[in-house]
């Protein structure tokens, strides 16, 4: 199984990844990690990629395909990987799709993690480093534990700090790359049958599940909200009541006592309209007299 996770910085490829790491045992090659290791031990292609990544943009297409050529002719990628954060425009995904045919193990699938803006800054600008083991954290929503038992040995606390391309001013230059040399390969992977959409906030779970159904081929299922009735007041429904009652026909209390006086050989009451009951009474003419001429 070859996949290609796509998203935006943020999204969250690297956790799920990790997580098909461990249920299909194939091996991650996330070329950001390969290239913050390249930038840690200082080689020429770490200075590179470091002064290129400060400003946002990024690194060239030679120096990633022969990374990725490198990494899948290991022997843990016979029977599969995983790719993280490569392609990221249009001419690199043409070159990968060369380079893989050329390896004799063309991509199966291509997931994109769809996640808003807001919270994509949010969840970047959140990330912080520690300078002693290099673990990464996020205040927002991984924390570093307090006292740090997973650091270094003797230290009591983890030392962290905000990499340049995490600020904020740089993370929204990095999403305005994304959205403009990025976003078109979605295009092109469409075209070729191979992309899938995954919902990517909430829960991880929720995530991971969502991403192993889009992987098998399973159409995504949304929850349907149950619709709220709105609370009535009680004036209302005392006033609903009192209507109903007037409406109510009283036909059936007349026809009950017609049927009675039927039965007691009486004549039925002649039936008197509401309008007709109401009216007053004519008032009698008297007679004129005429006067008798004498």
């Amino acid at each position: 199984m070859r996949i290609v996770l796509m998203g935006a910085p943020g999204s969250g490829k690297g956790t799920q990844a990790q997580r098909l790491v461990n249920q299909f045992k194939i091996p991650q090659i996330s070329t950001g990690d390969i290239l913050r290791k390249h930038r840690k031990e200082g080689t020429e292609l770490g200075k590179r990629a470091d002064a290129i990544m400060a400003k946002g943009l990024l690194v060239d297409d030679a120096t990633m395909l022969e990374i990725i050529r490198d990494r899948v002719a290991q022997p843990d990628a016979k029977n599969g990987f995983i790719l993280d954060g490569f392609p990221r425009t249009q001419t690199q995904a043409e070159a990968l799709t060369r380079l893989m045919i050329d390896l004799g193990t063309p991509i199966d699938a291509v997931v994109l993690f769809d996640v808003g803006d807001a919270e994509l800054v949010r969840r970047i600008s959140g990330r912080r480093t520690c300078s002693l083991c290099n673990k990464v954290f996020n205040i927002h929503t991984a924390p570093p534990p307090s006292p740090a038992t997973d650091c270094v040995p003797d230290s009591t606390e983890h030392q962290l700090f905000q990499r340049k391309d995490d600020e904020e001013a740089t993370v929204a230059e990095r999403l305005r790359v994304y959205a403009q040399q990025t976003q078109p390969v979605l295009s092109y992977y469409s075209e070729a049958g191979l992309l899938r959409t995954v919902r990517a906030e909430g829960a991880l779970e929720e995530i991971t599940q969502r991403l192993l159904d889009a992987i098998a081929g399973k159409p995504a299922v949304r929850k349907k909200r149950a619709a709220k009735r709105r609370p009535v007041a009680k004036k209302k429904v005392k006033a609903r009541a009192r209507a109903t009652e007037r409406r109510k026909p009283a036909a059936a209390p007349r026809r009950a006592a017609a049927r009675t006086a039927k039965s007691l050989g009486a004549k039925p009451a002649k039936r008197v309209s509401a309008r007709k009951a109401k009216r007053p009474a004519a008032r009698k003419s008297r007679p004129v007299r005429r006067k008798s001429k004498r």
